[in-house]
Formats: C-alpha cells, sequence, structure tokens
C-alpha cells in the first residue's frame, strides 16, 4: 500500500493500475459523529451515482473486541472508507454543490488519519 496525502480527493489521470483504483482511508469520527459521518458516505455514493459513473463507496466499521468479555461492539470513533473507481477513471465527474456537501459533511464529522491509493488486481 502505497500512503497518499490525505487531501486527495481524485485519483491522478495517469497511473500505473489496469485494475480498479480504491481510496482506502481511515478515519478519525468526532465524539458523537458516526451518524454524520456514514450520512456523508451514503451522500457520496449517491452523487457518483447521480453522475452516472461505476464507482463504488463503501464503509467498512472497525470492530472492537472487549478485553475481559471478549464481546465485539462496533467503533464509535474510527472508520474506514473505500472508493474503488474504474480503470481508466481520470478526474472524474466535475464537482458541484453536491460533490461540496457531502465532502463538508465528512469535515464535520471527521478526521482522514491515513489514506492509501491501490491498485486492485484483475484476476
Amino acid at each position: 500500500l502505497a500512503p497518499m496525502p490525505a487531501v486527495a480527493q481524485q485519483a491522478p489521470a495517469a497511473l500505473p493500475c489496469t485494475g480498479n483504483i480504491n481510496v482506502v482511508r481511515l478515519s478519525e469520527i468526532k465524539p458523537g459523529m458516526m451518524q454524520k459521518f456514514l450520512d456523508a458516505a451514503a451522500a457520496q455514493k449517491a452523487w457518483y451515482k447521480a453522475a452516472g459513473t461505476s464507482d463504488r463507496v463503501g464503509v467498512l466499521r472497525i470492530m472492537e473486541q472487549d478485553p475481559t468479555t471478549k464481546a465485539y461492539s462496533l467503533s464509535e470513533t474510527e472508520a474506514i472508507t473505500t472508493h474503488i473507481m474504474p480503470p481508466n477513471h481520470g478526474a472524474g465527474p466535475a464537482h458541484d454543490a453536491g460533490y461540496d456537501a457531502f465532502v463538508a459533511m465528512f469535515k464535520e464529522s471527521s478526521t482522514i488519519k491515513t489514506a492509501y491509493l491501490t491498485c486492485m488486481a484483475t484476476m
């Protein structure tokens, strides 16, 4: 995995990848803001769908295990997002008010701790 600057929003146009590009981010969720973070991801997914792209957006909820009880719970302080783009995605659709809205929701609810730009090998 190659770390990338947290501010990067789109994959560069020319990448050495013949498969899907996947932006993977680990985010720290601000106190009490998990639902807003999930709403931001849903808005991002809807925005790309409305733009007619085949991009896929998802949230991976991190599960934490209690050391004493061994019971699992969903983290309210961290989450992983994925944004899978098709090969030759380029810059993607032009940003508009809808794009700005979901980006603002992410900024209000979280801070990106780490981001990676990955190449999903075709098999």
